[in-house]
């Protein structure tokens, strides 16, 4: 009862009174600086072709690319991440146009730097958008076919039989070869680097790739380039409209092999991310966001480094179409989810909102 008695004279809404004192007291203050957005080139001039299930986002020739990041520079916005669309033609079973220094991402990385931009480029590092198969990497036989035979579908019966490979691609005998595909992350980002990238991502979950990806710089001659390691990538359903952005679906199976099972507990995400961090990352990842903020939190406590996060494609897309709709407010409900993000400990977010949040936050 005297617990009670004295705690009379509390009253917690003394601090919620006025928006000068909140302000004050605000743990998280949203800055464009502290965004990153993502942006799909593609090979080509005055190319900027609408992203359906992604409103407001398009693919982007590197011209255009550079228009926009220079009126983004200016807003405030000081980082961005390249994601290379691949035409059909230029994609192989290695990935190879990956290595192409005149591709879309190294074209807009050159153009980017030759403007001199006061905005730092970051590049995803990975094959999906430029294998014909649509996965990560180089694949390899997943080991001794099944005992029992492949049962054809009704379409298969009234078509002729597949060639071997295609026909291996549909018993998903094939998985992504880790220890040659590293080798090749290396390779891609010492390309990307010295194109004009400042930060290099690896997103495909290759275990050592980061090690391969530093001793690949470092021996270029590119130790001052920083590693942003997606350290923490789920299998998640909420990558769908990236796939149509990027035009990066696999062709055969799905890619849990190697991203993370979302149903283990969050000591595999800092395992992970330690282990990154351990082969040279100088700051790691967690993606998807929102669905994550447990393993957020948990990650940004246990690395040494900063720790990012990435609210991806179905996230953004799911906040459009409700607002859209008119079931929400966007801008309220948008800068509520960043404030969640870095109070779980983000020290940055990745978020095709970031340009919309810049002009927000320009308007007050």
């Amino acid at each position: 009862m005297e617990t009670m008695a004295h705690s009379g004279h509390i009253r917690m809404r003394r601090l919620r009174r006025g928006e000068l004192l909140r302000d004050l007291l605000a743990h998280s203050l949203l800055t464009p600086a502290r965004f990153v957005l993502p942006m799909f080139v593609r090979r080509g001039e005055n190319i900027r072709q609408p992203i359906l299930s992604m409103p407001g986002q398009f693919q982007l020739s590197p011209d255009q690319a550079l228009e926009d990041l220079s009126e983004l520079a200016g807003a405030g916005l000081k980082a961005f991440l390249l994601f290379g669309v691949v035409d059909a033609a230029d994609k192989d079973d290695t990935g190879s146009y990956a290595h192409n220094p005149d591709n879309a991402v190294c074209t807009t990385l050159r153009l980017v730097r030759d403007a001199r931009l006061d905005i730092l480029a970051i590049t995803d590092l990975c094959y999906c958008e430029y294998t014909s198969h649509g996965h990560c990497g180089v694949l390899t036989p997943r080991g001794p076919a099944p005992d029992k035979p492949h049962a054809p579908t009704r379409r298969q019966h009234r078509t002729k039989s597949p060639a071997p490979a295609d026909a291996a691609l549909q018993r998903n005998d094939l998985t992504v070869d880790n220890d040659a595909t590293v080798e090749r992350l290396g390779q891609q980002a010492v390309l990307h680097a010295q194109a004009g990238a400042d930060i290099l991502a690896p997103s495909g979950m290759m275990d050592h790739a980061t090690a391969a990806i530093r001793r690949a710089l470092d021996d270029a001659g590119f130790q001052d380039r920083a590693i942003l390691s997606y350290a923490v990538k789920y299998a998640s359903g909420f990558y769908g409209p990236f796939r149509d952005a990027a035009e990066s679906p696999p062709r055969f199976g799905d890619r849990r092999g190697y991203q993370m099972d979302f149903r283990r507990s969050a000591k595999e995400a800092v395992r992970e991310a330690l282990l990154d961090v351990q082969e040279g990352a100088d700051m790691v990842m967690v993606k998807p966001a929102l669905a994550y903020l447990d393993v957020l939190s948990r990650v940004a406590e246990a690395v040494p480094v900063p720790c990012a996060v990435y609210q991806v494609s179905g996230e953004y897309a799911m906040l459009k179409a409700a607002a859209d709709a008119g079931w929400i407010e966007e801008k309220p409900c948008v800068l509520e989810t960043m404030h969640a993000f870095f109070r779980a400990g983000a020290a940055f977010v990745i978020t095709y909102y970031a340009a919309q949040i810049a002009q927000w936050l320009r308007e007050g």
